[in-house]
């Protein structure tokens, strides 16, 4: 499975006009592109309060494939089209980052539930060599999590995790959850501070964020068909 995590940043009072495009882009993709399995997308926090004052979205996307991207996906008709109308509405070219799963869960009851909340870190690890590390941790993580998950459901809806094909350096966690709530009892578990605390000295820098699905695209055709996606 190839692995896209990529942030749509938009002129204010943009996004509204941005999505229109989209949706109709959409349309092509899920009648036309089945190697695009995912196609999901999240509001920050910032803007919970109206979505159409966003200045960014971030998206989720998984392929079978780079070539499902770069070749069926960006290069259809419907892309052209939709890429020659974006550019009145954003601040910035696609802006993507690529990876490879290393382990967790998509969709941990098979039945595309809508999560209340997501959230998004990005890892820069101080070496290659130490994000072997790092990733061998998170790999160790995911099936914790998993693992619990399956003996007692606790709102975790998606944990995984990866490790970036543009560097040597990056790593990722992606996670969605029922609730709020459930998002910060999961930051405060004794598995994943203990995470952190063993790689704080490997680790140049951490952003996290948190978004709010926007209602658009899919979390996956058929959850069967991910090596880490199965549900549990």
């Amino acid at each position: 499975m190839f692995y896209l995590f990529a942030n749509c940043n938009f002129i204010p009072d943009h996004y509204d006009d941005w999505q229109a495009a989209y949706d109709e882009l959409a349309v092509h993709v899920s009648a036309n592109e089945p190697t695009c399995m995912t196609y999901y997308f999240g509001i920050p926090l910032d803007y919970a309060h109206d979505f159409a004052k966003t200045t960014s979205m971030f998206a989720f996307e998984v392929y079978g494939r780079r070539e499902d991207l770069y070749e069926t996906h960006l290069g259809s008709k419907a892309m052209g089209k939709f890429l020659n109308t974006i550019p009145d509405h954003t601040t910035t070219d696609l802006d993507l980052n690529h990876y490879s799963a290393v382990g967790g869960f998509l969709d941990r009851d098979g039945d595309k539930k809508e999560c209340g909340i997501m959230h998004d870190v990005r890892i820069v690890c101080k070496s290659a060599s130490v994000r072997d590390a790092v990733v061998e941790r998170l790999q160790s993580l995911c099936s914790k999590v998993q693992e619990s998950e399956k003996a007692k459901p606790s709102g975790v809806l998606t944990f995984m995790g990866f490790s970036c094909l543009d560097n040597d350096i990056g790593a990722r966690m992606y996670s969605r959850f029922e609730r709020r709530d459930a998002m910060e009892r999961f930051l405060r578990r004794e598995d994943v501070l203990s995470f952190w605390k063993e790689c704080k000295s490997e680790i140049t820098s951490m952003e996290a964020r948190g978004y709010l699905p926007n209602g658009k695209g899919w979390l996956h055709r058929d959850g069967d068909k991910h090596e880490t996606g199965k549900k549990i």
